[in-house]
């Protein structure tokens, strides 16, 4: 199949359409966070600003609101520099007439989640804080589907030094290491979204937005752990692989490995068509849809779909490849 006639099919018009829009969107905001959080003043060459969600796997539409994180770093005497509370409502003020000022929607539960998370507790990871201090919510996404914002140095600095607390042993197993670490870390933070999702559910929500939660959790939060997941299932990696992975979107990991496949490649190009719909579904943001108990049951035979696509077809067919590292999976 050569480079797979996958990659030369029809093209992908959301796919394509939304990373285009949402790298000028990331650009003008990238620019604006710049010049309204100029480094020249002391306590800003201390923040690392980075976007996930929609923004940062390049698929955002009107009506996405802005997720972001705010990490502080550590200044030179190696303690996380410390903000006043008026320096941190002044930060969040400005960072909120930005919001307003580009267009986009309020962020959500009234800015609960903008908040300082320290490069401390960023990089603890596996800390009993994590279950409260959202820094697996940052650290994994930073890894997952992020963009930098404003102080990229500090956000690659972060990356090497995440990636690197993960193959703590990787010096003395080069030849043998599996990133078991890095891997359960991630599907802990999958864990953490489903058990967050059923504990959230709330039957008094409107039908449209109920049903939404349901579908992100099927379609996209499932996309951004398993392509970094299934880009792991091999021997041998290294740091420099993972640091590669994590500055891909979603479906640029799956299409690397769709290269070197083509079964893999077949299987990809289902699951890009089953998220097709579910980005079409979204950029119609029509609430009426959801009255309709057909378009209910055909939208969750969807969410079925993909899922089986991905963990039953894709992610059984790679472990099948490599039965050690399933082996060592299993036993975890």
């Amino acid at each position: 199949m050569g480079k797979h006639a996958f990659f030369e099919k029809k093209s992908e018009p959301h796919l394509n359409t939304l990373k285009e829009i949402s790298m000028g969107k990331i650009e003008l905001l990238r620019k604006r966070i710049e010049t309204d959080f100029s480094l020249d003043k002391p306590l800003h060459k201390y923040i690392c600003i980075y976007a996930c969600g929609s923004l940062g796997r390049y698929e955002m539409s009107e009506g996405s609101d802005l997720d972001l994180f705010f990490i502080i770093t550590n200044s030179e005497n190696g303690k996380c520099y410390e903000f006043t509370n008026l320096e941190k409502y002044c930060f969040f003020s400005q960072m909120n007439k930005i919001n307003e000022d580009l267009g986009f929607p309020p962020p959500s539960k009234g800015g609960m989640y903008w908040d300082f998370i320290s490069e401390e507790d960023l990089i603890d990871i596996g800390s009993r804080k994590e279950d409260y201090n959202n820094s697996l919510t940052a650290r994994a996404l930073l890894l997952l589907e992020s963009k930098p914002l404003l102080n990229k140095e500090i956000y690659d600095r972060l990356l090497d030094k995440i990636i690197d607390v993960y193959f703590a042993d990787y010096k003395d197993h080069q030849q043998d290491f599996y990133p078991m670490f890095l891997m359960n870390d991630i599907l802990r933070y999958w864990y953490t979204l489903t058990l967050n999702y059923e504990y959230r559910r709330d039957n008094n929500d409107k039908v449209n937005k109920r049903y939404w939660k349901r579908l992100k959790l099927k379609f996209s939060r499932l996309l951004t752990c398993f392509s970094l997941l299934a880009c792991l299932y091999k021997k041998s990696i290294g740091p420099q692989d993972v640091k590669r992975y994590v500055k891909m979107t979603p479906f640029e990991r799956l299409h690397e490995i769709a290269l070197k496949d083509k079964e893999v490649a077949n299987i990809v190009s289902e699951i890009e068509d089953e998220y097709e719909w579910f980005l079409n579904l979204k950029v119609s943001d029509d609430e009426d849809w959801w009255n309709d108990d057909k378009n209910k049951a055909e939208a969750l035979s969807h969410a079925d779909k993909f899922h089986d696509l991905f963990i039953h077809k894709l992610m059984k067919y790679i472990s099948t490849k490599n039965s050690v590292l399933q082996l060592k999976m299993d036993m975890y």
